[in-house]
């Protein structure tokens, strides 16, 4: 045994827990379990032309060594998982949130003045909620477009006021959405169910017009020991995105 099991629980949930507080995903759109961690399939959840999505592996390997395996305290290990999972946790974000936007149903443009971006996030308001998702949408932007959205306006801050008149109630920011990230773009997620700010793993997949199947949680495995001497060891998620229905999604850019 490389690791006791108490040990291997312990790394365990530490990427489980370092993985949620971590990802963007993970905290604004709803996910379930498969039930099969060896699944390749899944249905892709439309109901015109119905089909299936491959799931796909992410993952990042890692060596400890059998000092911070087995120390008296589990502290060194801890910190070793608690840094790859967060590593986990982006390469996620990044795989999943750029599609979120190419895939968005209608697309906005902004000069990014306040007023054009209260009149683009009433607009998207609108489009999602005429498709049925009528409860607080969640907002994802870059780095430049929460610039934006925060500047002073009459020497105020126009952020409170822009997610009030977009019925936005989760704002997140990404380094990685779209584009080189020196132009605005946001992507607006509709809801149908009130879902609040990072309680997505709470919600119910199936209302949403985006979840994530998984069928392997984020959690490591054990490789074996290398020939330095070392034991590697593989923090992996398997999931699957599926954007139900893309009425739900609108992105917002500056051209």
């Amino acid at each position: 045994m490389y690791l006791s099991p108490e040990r291997f629980a312990l790394a365990n949930q530490a990427v489980s827990e370092t993985f949620a507080q971590c990802s963007i995903v993970w905290q604004s759109i709803p996910h379930w379990d498969t039930g099969d961690p060896g699944q390749i399939r899944v249905p892709d959840g439309k109901y015109n032309f119905p089909g299936f999505i491959a799931l796909t592996m992410k993952q990042k390997k890692f060596l400890v060594s059998l000092a911070q395996a087995n120390g008296p305290t589990p502290d060194a290990l801890l910190t070793e998982v608690m840094a790859v999972a967060k590593v986990l946790a982006r390469k996620f974000d990044n795989a999943i949130l750029p599609q979120l936007y190419y895939n968005a149903h209608w697309l906005l443009k902004t000069d990014d003045t306040a007023p054009n971006l209260l009149n683009q996030l009433i607009k998207a308001r609108a489009h999602v909620e005429n498709g049925g998702y009528r409860a607080p949408s969640c907002l994802i932007t870059n780095t430049e477009g929460l610039t934006h959205l925060s500047q002073f306006y009459g020497g105020d801050s126009i952020l409170d006021s822009l997610l009030t008149a977009g019925h936005i109630n989760a704002l997140h920011r990404t380094s990685k959405l779209a584009g080189n990230g020196k132009h605005t773009r946001i992507v607006v997620l509709g809801r149908r169910r009130r879902i609040p700010q990072g309680a997505a793993p709470e919600a119910s997949p199936g209302e949403e017009p985006v979840d994530v199947a998984i069928s392997v949680a984020p959690s490591l495995e054990i490789d074996g020991e290398t020939y330095l001497g070392k034991i590697q060891l593989t923090a992996r998620i398997r999931y699957a995105l599926r954007i139900t229905d893309d009425r739900g999604l609108v992105r917002i850019r500056e051209p």
